[in-house]
């Protein structure tokens, strides 16, 4: 009988802290920027990005996702009525001045872009499509 119980407080732990940390998580969630690169040369990956992003939102069940493209800062990825936004205008190419004036001021614990490769930014992970 004492290794039942011994068993089930040691359950009872674990559900607890299981409890606790999603909680926290829920109501405290890492922010995530993710830019995606519109220039004219990146239109023939736009359903590719596009299904990058949703993959990408469907693993990260904490994070809250902010998006955006080279050329405006759309926002929180769930305040969006479609993501067909996203990908509304193709023109131009990608600068990296642009970038730091939309998103200089923007605290986020991860800053994705999603480009061709072409420009590396400082303190960004670049995803090549």
């Amino acid at each position: 009988m004492k290794y039942v119980k011994v068993f089930a407080a040691f359950v009872l732990l674990h559900l607890a802290a299981w409890v606790c940390i999603h909680l926290y998580q829920s109501y405290k969630p890492a922010s995530v920027l993710v830019v995606v690169d519109t220039s004219f040369s990146m239109k023939p990956k736009f359903a590719e990005i596009r299904q990058w992003i949703d993959d990408y939102e469907s693993q990260n069940r904490y994070k809250k996702i902010l998006i955006g493209t080279d050329k405006a800062n759309l926002g929180d990825i769930n305040s969006l009525q479609s993501k067909d936004v996203i990908f509304r205008t193709s023109f131009g190419k990608l600068q990296l001045t642009n970038l730091k004036r939309h998103y200089g001021g923007v605290k986020a614990a991860r800053k994705i872009l999603l480009s061709d490769g072409s420009e590396t930014p400082d303190g960004w992970e670049t995803v090549q499509f």
